[in-house]
């Protein structure tokens, strides 16, 4: 065979088995998707919450009964105490109930000149909060109402020819404090209504170094103040450098965008309210923490709420503790931060001079800003005859939260499962009743059987010997 014939036939041979080996493999039939088994989700399955089948008992005791005379009364009963924490509310410049009329400004110095900083943007928002808030609170039995100066009003003094140091130097601070008020209330605009007007709040310019108590008169001291509608004993208020400047974690953007509530409780005081207790401090109202730390709570005590008439008397379940022998009684609270409601408070008079405890049904939401979202119940103590020290000076300067380290008018109680050794006095989150807690205080029992959105549901018993 020839060399030519052996390469034809080799080539050949090559090319078939390469026709071969270039053949598609045999096709796997693979199941068709829709025949495939679905793994089954899990199936969760929510808790059904059902609230007790409970109805609303009429209160035991008539809402009288709980209105503990303040113990600082005259001896004929007919005086109000300065300071009162009991009933009557204590006189004082501002009614407390229907409308409150305030001259509401911007006010800066020759040498504190005005920041740049609007009414619309700023002060009117404040103000309107402040409105909202008394609508709130009260149930609509009180209104703060402003005459507000849209523009900054300048004073052609120099705020430092005024220090204002009551700690260091007190008479000389309240006669400066005088002759600023008056400066003031001379660069005010002539046509306000100041016949018609119960005070002044005035916002200072930043700068204001020399201030370091507050410019204020409570309009009951005997303060006269020169008025485009002649001579007046007014409310004027307004705060002090600390408002101005940060102090650790509290901003003064913080407390600038929190002056509605510190004005507030500026006003709270000269419409006779002690405030400071129960928990100094503590972020569960207005009237012992003004601005976030971080916790906020824009809310006053229910007790205060009752002593001002913002509370009716059928929202009060008045409980006294024989009503409380005659066996086991059901109560549904409804929360501070929801408006209204049926009962708002459980008061028992457990010892009428000095041990008056106040059940009030708390929630994060609304005028409360609590990181944890706390809720349940606050339980605290009154004390109708505390004494007559200055417990606002000695609690807002020197104590520490719920301590007994200096006098209060109320403190607040704890639940059964905290350990006293174990707690921090600032700590307000250690005070909250919750669902299935129980607090034994002097032969009582309260136990939170069930807490709703909307609804706290509280048993009050004797304790179990």
């Amino acid at each position: 065979m020839t060399r030519n014939l052996v390469s034809s036939l080799l080539l050949a041979g090559f090319v078939i088995l390469s026709g071969c080996a270039a053949e598609p493999p045999p096709v796997v039939e693979v199941a068709a998707e829709d025949t495939i088994t679905p793994v089954p989700e899990p199936i969760v399955v929510e808790e059904v919450r059902v609230p007790p089948d409970w109805t609303q008992a009429p209160s035991p005791s008539p809402a009288e009964v709980c209105k503990v005379p303040d113990a600082r009364q005259g001896a004929g009963g007919n005086s109000q105490a300065r300071q009162a924490v009991g009933f009557p509310v204590s006189k004082s410049t501002l009614p407390i109930q229907g409308e409150v009329n305030i001259i509401a400004a911007m006010v800066a110095f020759d040498d504190a000149p005005a920041p740049d900083l609007t009414a619309d943007e700023f002060f009117e928002p404040q103000l309107e909060k402040i409105t909202q808030w008394s609508d709130f609170w009260s149930q609509g039995k009180l209104r703060y109402e402003f005459q507000m100066v849209e523009d900054w009003v300048t004073v052609p003094v120099n705020h430092t020819d005024y220090p204002i140091n009551s700690r260091d130097d007190y008479p000389t601070s309240r006669t400066n404090s005088a002759r600023v008020i008056q400066e003031v209330i001379n660069a005010l605009p002539d046509d306000l209504d100041y016949a018609g007007a119960d005070g002044f709040l005035v916002y200072w310019s930043p700068g204001i170094d020399e201030f370091v108590s507050d410019v204020a008169v409570r309009g009951d001291e005997g303060v006269t103040l020169q008025t485009p509608d002649g001579p007046r004993g007014m409310f004027f208020w307004s705060g002090n450098n600390w408002h101005y400047r940060d102090t650790g974690a509290i901003t003064a953007e913080m407390k600038k965008n929190y002056t509605w509530s510190t004005w507030i409780y500026f006003m709270l005081l000269s419409q006779g309210l002690m405030l400071h207790s129960p928990g100094n401090g503590w972020a569960t109202g207005l009237g012992t923490s003004q601005v976030p730390n971080p916790d906020f709570s824009g809310a006053i005590t229910v007790w205060d709420a009752f002593r001002m008439g913002w509370v009716s008397d059928d929202q009060v379940h008045c409980v006294t503790p024989e009503d409380i022998e005659a066996g086991p009684l059901q109560v549904m609270v409804t929360p501070q931060e929801v408006f209204a409601g049926e009962r708002k408070t459980i008061i028992i008079p457990v010892d009428r001079s000095s041990d008056v405890v106040v059940i009030e049904s708390r929630r994060s939401v609304g005028y409360s800003e609590w990181r944890g979202g706390d809720s349940g119940l606050l339980v605290y103590t009154v004390n109708p005859s505390v004494g007559t020290v200055d417990l606002m000076s000695q609690e807002s300067q020197r104590s520490c939260g719920n301590t007994d380290d200096f006098s209060k008018w109320a403190y607040y109680l704890y639940p059964d499962s905290v350990d006293m050794n174990q707690l921090d006095c600032n700590d307000f989150r250690a005070a909250f009743v919750r669902e299935g807690d129980t607090l034994t205080h002097r032969g009582i029992t309260i136990s939170l059987e069930f807490s709703a959105e909307e609804l706290d549901y509280v048993t009050i018993e004797a304790t179990t010997p």
